[in-house]
């Protein structure tokens, strides 16, 4: 093969590598955003789960429900964080539960 070749075929790695290097820090930032955003709902449901606990009758029963949606909304995000963690190439989940644990549902 002639060096123009070579030339072009090394050019064109390093054009993989670039796309793929960019790919990567999307994946992370879309990490980040996906746990910070999961740290703020689990903050959230803590604060709800202090208001049912405060509250009784009628407003207890709407800040149970509040709770529980907004439970909901958590697990999705943690699915969320398994997701985004198996595209960068992490398998292994199990350490999750113990830095972004859900509470049960009420």
């Amino acid at each position: 093969m002639s060096n123009n070749i070579y030339m072009g075929l090394r050019e064109t790695a390093a054009q993989h590598e670039h796309v793929l290097a960019q790919l990567n820090e999307e994946r992370v930032s879309a990490l980040v955003r996906i746990s910070k955003t999961l740290e703020s709902l689990l903050a959230q449901l803590h604060a709800a789960h202090v208001r049912v606990g405060d509250s009784s009758g009628e407003t207890r029963a709407r800040e149970v429900i509040a709770y529980n949606d907004l439970r909901r909304h958590a697990a999705r995000y943690r699915w969320y964080l398994e997701v985004q963690r198996e595209s960068l190439g992490l398998r292994h989940h199990h350490r999750l539960d113990e830095f972004y644990k859900l509470p049960p549902e009420i």
